[in-house]
């Protein structure tokens, strides 16, 4: 079984919010240091579970539909407002995947950082 956390903000301070794109379009990414070699190292498959917080609390699980990719190789059609926010690349590490919200009162507390992978 594998594990892996997605952050939903970016930016020094968390002021690049992307939750609502994750939830529109029932997708996860991250860029992930290194670039498109470590995209490939960081690998997880469809059936990985996947935590979603945004900045130090947890607010959704999901399921991966697909192996991970790189966002480039997705295909999402983004409006502009949120290709604004979203960098579109192969280091970009991303997968299609089914959300389950959380309820507030069943929110938890996690860590920073925007992409963490956990093999079981």
């Amino acid at each position: 079984m594998q594990y892996v956390k997605f952050g939903s903000r970016r930016g020094e301070h968390g002021e690049i919010k992307l939750l609502d794109i994750f939830y529109k379009h029932n997708i996860v990414f991250a860029e992930v240091k290194a670039g498109a070699e470590k995209v490939k190292e960081k690998r997880f498959l469809k059936g990985t579970k996947i935590m979603i917080a945004d900045g130090l609390t947890a607010v959704a699980v999901a399921e991966a539909l697909t192996d991970s990719d790189s966002l480039d190789n997705l295909n999402i059609k983004f409006n502009k407002n949120e290709i604004d926010r979203v960098n579109i690349s192969n280091w970009v590490i991303a997968a299609k995947v089914k959300i389950y919200k959380l309820k507030e009162e069943d929110y938890f507390p996690t860590t920073i950082g925007k992409f963490y992978h956990i093999k079981n």
